[in-house]
């Protein structure tokens, strides 16, 4: 018996040490983003050219690291698994490589969420890269915002080592380098040393009539019970009003893991996070664009299972007064990539 008790003594001292260490550990290497900073940027054999057209083709998704397909589920939203096979990984990403090759041909700008370049979670596949390749004339930026050396959780099953962030494709010549932007927000600690530092890259291209459009792909803050979402929302507002202060064209896409003004919830009663975007973050001549009738995200709880599995829409545009909305419509593939389905948009600028 004393033996025994000794044996899970050690035990537990052996584990606490390992806890402590991967605590230490991510201490000591953590990424601290700047408050603004130059994005990494490809460029494209071919010379890139100015905006010159008024109707503008538009593209968001958060492929979920293409780990996160129909048959997958989560630990950190009441699944069990850390990480897809190595078959799974795969599928996922040559559909996510398959879709954004469809796409090239009239997409004139493309948002990513949750692409990665280095992580454990998607063996290691640099997903910004391969894209920036398969689109071809599309120069490409990667804002990081997800640079772990070890993830510790879960703690029986490590996700070990991210590196991720959003990833934005164009046609066009833009003005100047595109600046990432860290939200002044994050999770405490220490658990804030293994979740992402959320951030949004804005980009400016300039116009015919003197003025610039302004696109900015954004990934908000998920899981945090609102008070990020708040605090983000808040310092997001002035480099959006901003910049139409100025005169110019404001687009926002992204994942803002909240639903849109006027966007009814699909079912009722349930545990899913159904925030709104505060009622005072955009005038009402502003345009939050989304298909209400297509769900752009589901409860990875359990595999997808449709009309079973919760899903909402959280992945939306939204357009300054100078532009009017032509369509948004949600690009149902039964989650079959990632627990996200991408959304096209096409705006006019009104010159």
């Amino acid at each position: 018996m004393i033996l025994i008790i000794k044996m899970l003594l050690g035990a537990g001292l052996l584990f606490g040490l390992y806890v402590i260490g991967a605590i230490l550990y991510a201490q000591l290497t953590d990424y601290k983003p700047k408050p603004e900073e130059d994005a990494e940027v490809l460029m494209p054999k071919e010379k890139l050219k100015d905006i010159d057209k008024d109707t503008l083709v538009f593209y968001d998704w958060n492929i979920g690291y293409c780990g996160l397909g129909k048959e997958s589920d989560f630990f950190y939203d009441g699944g069990k698994m850390v990480r897809p096979t190595k078959e799974l990984s795969d599928k996922n990403f040559n559909g996510f490589i398959e879709t954004i090759n469809k796409w090239k041909a009239d997409a004139d700008f493309i948002n990513i969420q949750e692409i990665d370049r280095d992580s454990r979670r998607s063996y290691h596949v640099d997903q910004f890269q391969k894209a920036f390749e398969t689109l071809g004339d599309f120069k490409a930026v990667f804002g990081k915002n997800y640079d772990v050396k070890f993830v510790v959780m879960p703690l029986t099953e490590p996700m070990g080592k991210v590196l991720g962030g959003i990833g934005t494709f164009y046609k066009y010549q833009d003005a100047g380098i595109p600046v990432k932007y860290a939200f002044p927000s994050n999770f405490s600690w220490p658990k804030g040393l293994f979740f992402l530092d959320r951030c949004f890259v804005k980009h400016h291209f300039n116009l015919k009539n003197g003025k610039q459009l302004i696109l900015i792909n954004t990934h908000n803050s998920a899981y945090d019970g609102g008070t990020l979402k708040k605090q983000e929302m808040a310092y997001f507002k002035k480099y959006i009003v901003d910049e139409y202060a100025k005169g110019n064209y404001v687009v926002v896409g992204g994942d803002w893991n909240q639903i849109p003004p006027g966007y009814t919830p699909l079912k009722e009663n349930s545990d899913y996070e159904e925030m709104p975007v505060p009622k005072d973050f955009a005038d009402k001549d502003w345009t939050f664009a989304f298909d209400g009738n297509t769900p752009t995200n589901r409860k990875v709880d359990f595999p997808y299972e449709a009309g079973k599995t919760y899903t909402t829409v959280i992945d939306f545009y939204l357009l300054s007064p100078n532009i009017e909305l032509l369509e948004v419509k949600g690009q149902p593939n039964g989650f079959e990539y990632s627990d996200h389905q991408p959304v096209r948009m096409v705006c006019k600028l009104k010159m």
